[in-house]
This record gives structure tokens, sequence and C-alpha cells, in this order.
């Protein structure tokens, strides 16, 4: 039993016979005749009274056009969400990343996507490392990862999404003091305050940061209170310069000496994407291409 003859048993119902029902389908009536009796002999009933001029269902005729009737509606159903999803008219896409990386430079892609597809549904997920990130990706968790290193193996592809200047942040009253850019060394005299997961990475930049902590008088696991200390003058920090502008307009910036750089890499396993997560990805490679190229 498949679904165009469940199909074609409806229409010999609603039609009430056989040359009626060939005629909408626009099948031959020996044809339909013919579905209709192999359907009769899978089942091992009778579907249809013979007896008159038409095709009236039996009990189990009537029975059976019920269910065809829900089964058709599902599988309608299904078909038109299938094509909604190919189509990115509805979708869900999960994303994960560390915090650090969300607002630079995810969320402007993340924008420009539900700007596109307004009927997407994206999720962004705390995976708190870079290896956090790799693991809900290789999981199945999630379908994409925003990372700062490298894939740890083979079988993954990547988009770079590049490079954000990491700058100390403080207070302007912290800041009054402070040459621009402020030498690394300098670093280390300072009173800072960190977020230990964005330190548990291998990236250049991570390490970095790491090298340069001397004072450390504040370790918060919650981003939001690092960001009130700065802003109270208690510490300074680690930021993307993107990042610390778009969440701490109020803070002063200071570059490095010399400056720091993290890059950003959208990564994925080598495999077909869906249809939301290949839109992503087409956003991604797009923000790097020349004008004229796109």
């Amino acid at each position: 039993m498949d679904l165009r003859t469940l199909r074609y048993f409806v229409a010999v119902v609603d039609e009430g016979g056989m040359t009626q029902a060939a005629r909408v389908l626009f099948v031959s009536q020996p044809s339909l005749s013919l579905a209709m009796r192999r359907l009769e002999d899978e089942l091992g009933v009778r579907l249809f009274d013979r007896s008159g001029r038409g095709a009236v269902p039996t009990a189990d005729g009537a029975r059976l056009a019920g269910l065809a009737r829900q089964v058709i509606a599902e599988a309608d159903g299904a078909r038109e969400r299938v094509r909604q999803v190919s189509g990115l008219e509805v979708g869900r896409l999960v994303v994960a990343t560390s915090a650090t990386l969300a607002v630079h430079p995810l969320t402007p892609l993340i924008a420009a996507l539900r700007g596109r597809h307004p009927g997407l549904e994206v999720h962004v997920r705390d995976a708190s490392t870079a290896a956090g990130a790799f693991g809900a990706v290789r999981s199945g968790e999630a379908e994409l990862g925003v990372v700062d290193d490298m894939p740890p193996d083979a079988g993954w592809d990547r988009c770079d999404l590049g490079a954000e200047e990491i700058v100390l942040v403080a207070s302007p009253e912290f800041a009054a003091g402070l040459a621009e850019p402020v030498a690394r060394a300098r670093v280390a005299d300072l009173d800072l305050g960190v977020i230990p997961s964005d330190l548990d990475s291998a990236s250049t930049a991570a390490t970095a940061v790491a090298s340069m902590l001397g004072r450390v008088r504040a370790q918060c696991a919650h981003r939001a209170m690092l960001w009130e200390l700065v802003r109270d003058g208690t510490v300074a920090t680690f930021a993307g310069r993107d990042t610390a502008k778009a969440v701490m307009p109020w803070a002063s910036l200071r570059s490095l000496d010399p400056p720091l750089w993290r890059e950003a890499h959208l990564v994925w396993r080598e495999q077909a994407l869906s249809p939301a997560g290949a839109a992503l990805v087409e956003l991604a490679r797009g923000r790097d291409e020349p004008p004229g190229d796109r």
C-alpha cells in the first residue's frame, strides 16, 4: 500500500464510482479498478460493494477511508513542512559559542540571517569554551560553532570570520592614568577582573591574556557582574573592541602594545548542512568577499 493508492481509494469513495474517480484523477478506468482490486487483495477485505452501478464503500471500506484521509493529511502536512524548511520559511538553527564571541561576530550574522529569513528560529548556546563548542557540534547538539581555535582534528569545515582587536576595558576614572596604547608589561600592575572560562583555550589571544595577568582581583563566572565591577572602577578587564563598544559603551578602551587580535571561525562537521545552516555559512562567507565579487 502506498500513498498514491490511498489517494485513488479516497477519490473513488468521494466520487461514488470508478469511472467518475478516473476522470478526476486523469487515469484510465481499468487501471484504477485494478489498483482497487490489488488494495483489497493486500488487505484481505472487500472495500466496495459493486452490486449497483457505482462503488459504494463497505463497512471496512468506510473505516479505511477515515484512516486514509488522516494519513494523506499528515503526509501533505509533512511535505509542506519540508518545503517550508527547504525554502527557509521556517526552521531551527542551533549555534554553540562562548559568550565572548556571541556579541561579535555572531550577533550581526544572526541579525542578517533573520532579516533575510524572518521565519527562522535561532538558538545560541553558551558552550563556555572553544572545546565546549567543538563538543556540541560533534555530538549534534549544535549544527555550527563559533570559536577562536582551529578545529582539533580532521572532519571539519570552517569559515574565517575575521579578527577583532583585544583591548583593555576600564571605567573613565580607572583609565585616566593609562597611556594609549598600554604596554603589555604595564598590565600586570593593574587590578584586573577575568572570566575564568575565557582563559580556558589554547588560542593565541587567550594565551597572551593569561601571560599578562598579574593582580587578578576578581574572577567572575557571570559577565554582567564583571562588567559592573569595571563600571564601578574596581577592576579593568579584557574584551574585543567591537564587543566592548556594544555592551559597555560607557567604558574607556585602551589598545595593547604590541596590539593583540583574536581570530574567529565558524565551524561545522563535514556533512550536509541544513538549509538554515547553509544560509548562515553563505552570509559568513560573503562578509569577506570584495564588493565586486558578491
